[in-house]
């Protein structure tokens, strides 16, 4: 794997995680004051981005197994090398939120804070992550066609799972 095609699997992780999570908080808040039942719809969407989030975890972890001595990317090689741990830690801060929620019988604002405050922290674990997709991004159409097209199959593994 080449810096190009890292960038571009950097930049679909760093997107789905960032979506997953703050569409996590969005449907909490939507829930706040609710019993557990109460708003199914709403429990629902909740539960498939929190989980969401961990399927995007795992397909990270995935990939730094997968080319873990085949990826030769210079500056974000630390990055890379250090992803399965951060994915763990990551992992055990968002099953944490997630045995909060599933063990309380209402959605009450100590809920609601204690999960953003996690989701928060398991996006602060990929900063330097969301750093280089960001500035991926700013180079737009620039971007090698390696980029686009390894972002591509990243998503679209995550749309397979």
């Amino acid at each position: 794997m080449n810096e190009a095609q890292f960038l571009g699997c950097v930049s679909a992780f760093s997107d789905s995680l960032t979506g997953e999570l703050n569409a996590g908080v969005t449907f909490l808040r939507r829930l706040e004051g609710e019993r557990k039942g109460s708003a199914f719809a709403f429990e629902m969407k909740m539960d498939r981005h929190r989980y969401g989030a961990l399927i995007i975890l795992e397909r990270w972890a995935d990939l730094a197994r997968a080319f873990a001595g085949h990826a030769e990317l210079g500056v974000y090689q630390e990055m890379f090398d250090s992803a399965a741990a951060r994915v763990e830690a990551a992992r055990n801060v968002l099953e944490r939120a997630n045995q909060v929620v599933d063990a309380a019988d209402h959605y009450g604002p100590e809920i609601i804070e204690a999960c953003r405050m996690a989701f928060d922290t398991a996006a602060k674990i990929f900063e330097g992550e969301q750093a280089a997709a960001a500035k991926a991004a700013a180079l737009g159409p620039m971007q090698p066609e390696e980029y686009r097209e390894y972002r591509r199959v990243f998503l679209g593994d995550l749309g397979a799972r």
